[in-house]
């Protein structure tokens, strides 16, 4: 049984110089090729005197990350607690842009508010916002998004409440703490 104390390497010093300094090779390429770790190939090259290179600096930033994925990311809300579920989804989608106006600090803007900018041809002034209009948050169609104040937007979703309000008076809604509200 082998421990760190007793094990010996796949390689010779010759070897390990060769791959290293002349052929050029990563360390982890030397890892592969010989069935070892990277660790112990770096601690090999210590313990043999063979300097070591500075690692190569990688930009991984948008498409070079092997995460990528175009830029759109879904974001949950914070103001669903844990395990709430909203009807349409947790949260709205991001789009990384970051010279638009209305990006936040890490370079993305909400997929409804580009949408509803491109639109209308200015970014949002500080006191406007987006409301879908069928509250569908993931529902980014052009005719489904009307530019309000914060005002205004209010005032819709009050209208909402007075609604269903309605609708649970009148019977054409109710509500079984069972299974939620619906319709009759």
């Amino acid at each position: 049984m082998s421990n760190k104390y007793t094990y010996s390497v796949p390689f010779t010093e010759s070897e390990l110089h060769r791959d290293y300094v002349e052929l050029r090779m990563s360390q982890v390429e030397i890892a592969r090729k010989w069935g070892t770790t990277q660790k112990v190939v770096w601690h090999a090259l210590h313990k043999m005197g063979i300097p070591t290179r500075k690692a190569a600096k990688r930009d991984q930033c948008g498409p070079q990350n092997s995460s990528w994925r175009g830029g759109r990311v879904l974001v949950a809300t914070k103001s669903n607690p844990p395990g709430h579920r909203s009807a349409f989804g947790n949260g709205y989608y991001y789009i990384k842009l970051p010279p638009h106006p209305n990006a936040n600090k890490s370079g993305y803007v909400a997929e409804h508010i580009l949408v509803a900018t491109r639109e209308r041809g200015r970014p949002l002034s500080d006191d406007e916002l987006v409301h879908h209009i069928d509250l569908n948050k993931h529902n980014n169609d052009p005719r489904n998004l009307v530019i309000a104040s914060h005002r205004a937007h209010a005032n819709w979703h009050v209208q909402l409440e007075e609604i269903a309000a309605a609708m649970l008076r009148d019977g054409s809604v109710v509500f079984d703490p069972t299974t939620g509200y619906r319709r009759v």
